[in-house]
């Protein structure tokens, strides 16, 4: 299920790729990022002005320096099937046993189908609520999900092929509330371990007041900021790979 990116895993980790990763607290709703609380939709989660905003941001940072900066925002790093169909589970015996309690002996068999059929939807529909999901999944399956998803993304953007090793990947998934930092071997050389950290609780403090637009262009600016300092931008730099919010389902 997971071989690609376990792959990509291996490569980058031989690469010399390192990952700062945090989970972004459950909150209230009225404190979770827009859309988190509903169904989420990474595709409409910033508006056309906020994700020119993260567009400009980038332009921005990347004028101080050569390294390459890549936002990436995802409605969930998994699909989670099984949940759903643990659920799926679970209802269906739920409904076959209150087919049992509420027998009617004067019911078609065909009514009686309803209960464990009405108890397998249920168990489902409810299962795939982001609020009820997101609880029902393993910690240890959403710190996979989201890592793995992260190092796929940085080798499908081509993070990995900058010139000068110094690409970066800032990823958010909603679903799961959390941020993953993913910096190539060029930038790990110079930069001291935990510089990312910072870059991290940026976002994910924006992601849980509601200020998730803001949020991304400090964390970018600030990317910006410490890449130049190791890595300014030479006079024959080349803008290596697109500025934009990468956005993802």
């Amino acid at each position: 299920m997971f071989f690609p990116e376990v792959l990509a895993g291996e490569a980058l980790a031989a690469a010399g790729v390192t990952v700062v990763s945090v989970v972004v607290a459950v909150v209230s709703a009225a404190a979770e990022p827009r859309g988190v609380g509903k169904m989420i939709n990474a595709e409409t989660f910033f508006t056309p002005e906020e994700q020119e905003r993260i567009r400009q941001a980038v332009v921005t940072a990347e004028q101080r320096t050569a390294g390459e900066i890549v936002p990436m925002l995802v409605g969930a790093s998994a699909r989670y099937a099984e949940i759903e169909i643990a659920g799926m589970g679970v209802g269906l015996v739920a409904g076959t046993l209150a087919s049992f309690v509420f027998q009617d002996p004067w019911a078609s068999i065909h009514l009686q189908l309803l209960w464990p059929l009405a108890g397998a939807a249920t168990g489902s529909v409810f299962c795939a609520i982001p609020f009820l999901k997101r609880n029902l999944i393993p910690k240890g399956r959403i710190t996979e999900a989201v890592h793995l998803r992260s190092l796929a993304a940085f080798t499908a953007q081509g993070l990995h092929y900058t010139r000068a090793h110094t690409g970066i990947l800032i990823l958010a998934s909603l679903l799961e509330h959390r941020v993953e930092v993913l910096a190539d071997k060029g930038i790990n050389e110079k930069v001291p371990a935990g510089t990312w950290n910072e870059v991290v609780q940026i976002l994910t403090v924006g992601l849980k007041s509601g200020n998730a637009c803001d949020a991304y262009c400090k964390a970018i600016e600030r990317c910006g900021e410490i890449l130049a300092q190791h890595f300014p931008r030479p006079p024959d730099d080349q803008d290596e790979l697109a500025n934009k919010l990468v956005i993802e389902r």
